[in-house]
């Protein structure tokens, strides 16, 4: 059987994923939204590492985390890696205190007191520019300008009541604004279904300006796109940990631990900022050309039980506003 094998079972009809076969010689089981090259990669990495096989069920957060719920009492996954550090946090009953010796470069903000989840990588949350579109002088420096009127329609965000990616970013431009930026967002912004789709569609020119991750927009200029660029707001880029968790009674609790150390070291952090752009958490970690140091960036970071208690009411608000613009 192969190191970080993914089993990807879609169901067409539901975004839960199931899937019941677990081999036997499965010595790790991971839940997780990431990409399968990079899941791949790093299975293979902690097999040649340990010896210890990693087999990999590939499924959205959300879904990820109902199906740790309902699977605690018969927990099948050892451990759960991806997903803002938020939706860590509202679940973190269904996952086991650990502090890794890896998380001792690790900024504050990125361990739960608890020690229940753990910040692998952040997001920074950009604006992607197409700039067959927006001319030099035209381009927006910082949140304050993409909520100035001119900009409606000419911005695109994934609808935050479904992404937790937007969330965060609503909840970064609320951090930094208030009530206020909230609802210049809500008015400006043209909401897509999905993530996937705002780097997509303003790299084809399909829209002006996209909020997003940065690793999407990069993968775009790596890649020798010239049609775009990334703009680090002046007013504060949003950083939106990533983490990962022990699942609560799994199966492998000490090969468990053993992943989790493997994911969190500097070499494997390093090696998928190098390869993915997905910027570490920890603050040893290598930098990677062409990307700024985040040492050099204004930087917002998202407060995750901040986060979960406000989700409600900047939820409500941005329907509000949304339904009736």
């Amino acid at each position: 059987m192969l190191s970080g094998k993914i089993l990807a079972t879609v169901a067409a009809a539901t975004a839960f994923f199931f899937s019941t076969a677990f081999p036997a010689t499965a010595d790790v089981v991971l839940y997780s939204s990431n990409q399968p090259e990079l899941l791949d990669m790093v299975g293979k990495g902690f097999e040649q590492a340990t010896g210890i096989q990693v087999t990999t069920v590939r499924l959205g957060t959300s879904a990820a985390v109902k199906r740790i719920a309902a699977e605690k009492n018969n927990p099948l996954a050892d451990i759960f890696w991806s997903g803002d550090i938020a939706v860590l946090d509202a679940a973190k009953d269904n996952f086991a205190p650990y502090d890794s010796p890896e998380a001792q470069q690790l900024p504050p903000g990125c361990i739960d007191p608890e020690k229940r989840w753990t910040a692998s990588n952040t997001q920074l949350m950009v604006l992607m520019v197409n700039t067959r579109l927006v001319k030099p002088a035209d381009m927006p420096k910082s949140w304050s300008d993409i909520l100035d009127p001119k900009w409606k329609d000419k911005v695109v965000m994934a609808d935050p009541t479904k992404s937790g990616s937007a969330y965060a970013q609503l909840f970064g431009v609320y951090q930094i604004y208030g009530l206020d930026g909230l609802t210049g967002l809500a008015n400006n912004a043209r909401i897509l279904d999905s993530s996937s789709l705002v780097y997509k569609g303003t790299a084809e020119g399909g829209f002006p300006v996209g909020i997003t991750m940065e690793y999407a927009a990069y993968r775009y200029i790596a890649g020798g796109s010239g049609a775009v660029k990334i703009v680090y707001p002046s007013d504060g880029t949003i950083s939106a940990p990533e983490g990962a968790a022990l699942v609560a009674g799994s199966a492998h609790p000490q090969e468990a631990r053993a992943f989790f150390d493997y994911l969190l070291s500097r070499q494997t952090v390093s090696e998928i900022f190098r390869k993915f752009y997905r910027r570490p958490a920890r603050t040893d970690a290598d930098d990677v050309e062409g990307l700024p140091s985040i040492n050099t960036l204004k930087i917002v970071q998202n407060n995750p039980a901040e986060a979960n208690r406000m989700q409600k009411e900047l939820l409500g608000k941005w329907r509000e506003v949304v339904l009736n613009k």
